[in-house]
């Protein structure tokens, strides 16, 4: 049942005739909002506090070295971590300090900086140590934590800058200027002066860079700082066999997506009804599902804690959050995307006006854009405009709320949702101007979330998932669920019915968008089942890749390829005799694809062991032998497989095989699926997530590279990448620096002048229908009995 302070309202213009009570829901259950307790307060540290920790020295040059403090002052009452820049010491083993603004760049003293330093030095200073790392690899990793944990904090500050009247006219610390440090240099005994307030920014002590416990600051936010914990839960469908109840993470107060029903308090949404879906294929027709409610800052770390058993709540699928997620530091695993999205600016038309055309100047220059904490749209936000334009908020009632009071001009909406915000905020009582932008600046393909470590329930909801895209494009429906397929052979007998108690839960695809979002937005034609005519290459968005990850996993597959030196790339069998793979895999066309699976397996050589693509042993399997392809993955004789078929059979049916997103097509255009429609991807072992997710964004990457018109001469526009250790940075650009982007790859192998069509273009603006089921693997029974040609 919904919790009793839930306020939202939604439009009753905008109802359907209430449902009945939904005699499935178990539990809703209101969280939190937070993970932690409540931290001791912390003051500013003032001139005179005593430094009570040692710093590490964390790079310099000759003219400047940065540390890291924290401070206590008189009253043992810790100060807020904050930096200190201190000059080299003179000939007598002292220095002269001065505070510098984060956004300074230029170190040449002025006349009043020279007064400044004389104040400063009449002032007590304290000797603390400062610790030289001389290895110039520890340095860059170092460096780059420092920079992940100070980029984490930014979001924290803005809060307090804005919140915090204690704060006004204090500099805001945006970026930390870092200088290279002089191996060379021997430990040294350092006199530290000014520091500069960094709000909750934090501490490197010694060599090693954590977040303080959590605060609760004056403004009343709670800033959780977020840790997956180290327990290991078991897997969901296991678990569900003693509980009979699916825990769903959902954010509330979506319309249309996750919202209260207010006629019948109950929540309902397509969000709620693909957790009804994966409910009910788990647990049968007398299933039940508990509502866990979460935020956009919190829902990865209580999903990695296990507070639910399933995200659905449209959580953007990214490199960062498939690899290593900043608030949890973990990754996750992320179904194919149930709907794509984007951000508009809504709110008073001169300034969403502004918003669409990026504007801050003459009389946009006062525009204020309330933003959401732990969104994606918060970072592009961030990219797009300065943060003095920007208000932070923790979630979207807050920002109605802001709209409504004249405390920001412009709020951000998904696109679905653009009107139905509208109709909400004047239901809640917003009279004045308003008006919807016409641009989306973020591209979201929003997905079903699961842990990283239990492959079978991420498996089992993408299969839920494709079964309600496969209903639509099969026009089976809600009434007519007994008709579709039995499914015995993936998931065991007790699961033979779970694609026809999902359907008969909550429809097709398209039942369920008419439902509750035609209501509110016309279905885009992104969302709508592709039948062959159009394109199917579509990046997703790669999130803060700069975020610092482990390096490579200690006997991983990552580990194992740098060691050797050289990738085991297994590839179909050819059909001709020629000496040469290559040759060969371009001499027919029936072989000319596996000249692209190779491109993959190069591109993949020059990702790991920095630019070296042709660093490949290849190794011949027969297409249809996927048992000895799982052996040979899981045995090590080879590290990937290029040119898999992925359809559902192959992707539950292939022990310990996990597969990356297409990259090529074959078959359709056609009504329905026949085992001469095929889809073609890259083949791991799905217990390395580490090195699964490097080949999923390998392929996406080369994708990327051609929607920004990227190409081997321009590789350095490639994002680097720290996700995977400061070691692997370079791995999307020494990847497209080897093969290209994809139409350099397919036209190398198909020649110059092939015309691509189907599902081997692009989805490029305006956007074609992107969602694609996948094939089952065999004829999909119906009343038909000839096979699509």
């Amino acid at each position: 049942m919904a919790s009793d302070d839930d306020d939202a309202s939604c439009p009753s213009g905008l109802k359907e005739e209430a449902p009945k009570k939904d005699e499935h829901v178990h539990e809703v259950v209101k969280g939190e909002g937070d993970l932690s307790d409540q931290s001791k307060g912390t003051a500013p540290a003032s001139s005179g506090d005593v430094i009570s920790n040692s710093a590490a020295v964390v790079r310099g040059d000759e003219k400047m070295i940065t540390a890291y403090v924290t401070t206590i002052n008189e009253d043992n009452i810790p100060i807020q971590p904050g930096v200190v820049f201190v000059p080299e010491p003179d000939s007598r083993g002292g220095i002269r300090t001065r505070s510098h603004s984060a956004h300074e760049h230029e170190y040449e003293e002025s006349d009043a900086d020279a007064d400044s330093n004389d104040d400063i030095e009449n002032q007590t200073q304290t000797l603390i140590e400062a610790y030289v790392v001389p290895d110039d690899d520890e340095q860059a990793v170092i460096i780059d934590k420092l920079h992940e944990q100070l980029a984490r904090s930014q979001t924290q500050l803005e809060l307090e800058r804005r919140a915090s009247s204690q704060l006004e006219g204090m500099p805001v610390i945006e970026a930390v200027s870092v200088d290279v440090l002089d191996s060379k240099k021997k430990k040294k005994r350092l006199t530290i002066g000014v520091v500069l307030f960094l709000g909750t920014v934090a501490v490197a002590v010694g060599l090693a860079v954590f977040f303080t416990d959590q605060k609760n600051n004056d403004d009343g936010y709670r800033h959780p700082t977020p840790k997956a914990d180290a327990q290991v839960h078991p897997p969901v469908l296991e678990a569900l066999q003693e509980r009979k109840v699916l825990r769903c993470g959902t954010v509330y107060d979506r319309f249309g997506f996750s919202s209260i029903n207010n006629e019948t308090n109950e929540m309902e949404g397509f969000e709620i009804d693909l957790c009804k879906a994966v409910a009910a294929a788990a647990l049968g027709s007398s299933y039940r599902y508990e509502l866990v409610q979460t935020t956009e800052m919190n829902r990865l770390v209580q999903l990695a804690n296990g507070e639910f058993d399933v995200l659905i709540a449209a959580t953007t699928h990214t490199f960062e959050r498939d690899v290593h997620e900043v608030s949890s530091g973990i990754g996750f695993t992320f179904s194919t995307p149930y709907m794509y999205d984007g951000m508009t600016f809504n709110g008073v038309p001169e300034f969403v006006t502004c918003a669409d055309k990026l504007s801050v100047i003459g009389e946009c220059a006062s525009i204020r854009i309330c933003s959401r904490i732990g969104t994606t749209w918060y970072d592009k936000t961030e990219d797009l405009f300065p943060a003095s334009n920007i208000v932070a908020e923790e979630s979207r009632q807050e920002s109605i709320k802001n709209l409504i009071e004249g405390k920001c001009d412009v709020i951000q909406t998904e696109h679905h949702q653009a009107s139905a915000s509208e109709a909400e905020l004047r239901a809640l009582g917003y009279d004045g101007p308003y008006a919807k932008g016409v641009n989306a600046f973020t591209k979201e393909p929003l997905a079903i979330v699961t842990r990283d470590g239990d492959p079978e329930f991420a498996d089992f909801a993408e299969l839920v998932l494709q079964s309600l895209f496969h209903a639509e494009a099969q026009n089976v429906t809600m009434m007519t669920a007994d008709t579709f397929t039995q499914t015995g052979e993936f998931f065991g007998d007790e699961y033979e019915d779970m694609f026809k108690n999902a359907l008969a839960a909550v429809g097709n695809y398209g039942e369920m968008y008419a439902r509750h979002l035609e209501p509110i937005s016309a279905r885009l034609k992104v969302d709508t089942i592709n039948h062959g005519e159009t394109g199917l290459l579509l990046s997703h968005p790669f999130g803060n890749v700069d975020t610092v990850g482990p390096g490579p996993i200690k006997g991983g597959v990552i580990e194992s390829i740098l060691e050797r030196g050289f990738l085991r790339c297994g590839i179909p069998l050819r059909h001709s005799n020629s000496s040469s793979i290559l040759e060969d895999a371009q001499e027919t066309s029936s072989d000319a694809r596996v000249g692209l699976d190779m491109e993959f397996c190069r591109a993949l050589s020059a990702s790991i062991l920095q630019r070296a693509p042709d660093n490949v042993s290849f190794k011949n399997f027969p297409a249809s032998e996927y048992g000895n392809i799982s052996l040979a993955v899981e045995n090590g004789d080879i590290d990937v497989y290029a040119g898999g078929e992925v359809n559902m059979k192959n992707n539950i049916l292939s022990p310990g095989l996990s597969f990356s997103r297409p990259y090529f097509y074959e078959g359709g255009p056609s009504r329905g699926h026949s085992t001469a429609e095929k889809a073609f991807s890259l083949v791991t072992q799905e217990d390395d997530a580490q090195f699964t997710d490097l080949v999923y964004w390998i392929v996406m990457a080369t994708i990327d590279a051609e929607e920004n018109g990227i190409t081997q001469m321009t590789s350095n526009e490639m994002p680097l990448v720290s996700l995977f250790g400061t070691g692997l940075k370079r791995l999307l650009r020494d990847a497209i620096i080897a093969v290209g982007n994809y139409d350099e790859m397919y036209r190398r192998v198909f020649g110059q002048n092939a015309t691509r069509v189907g599902r081997n273009m692009l989805n490029a603006s305006p956007y074609g229908p992107e969602h694609y089921p996948l094939p089952f693997g065999e004829r999909v029974p119906d009343t038909d009995d000839d096979e699509s040609q």
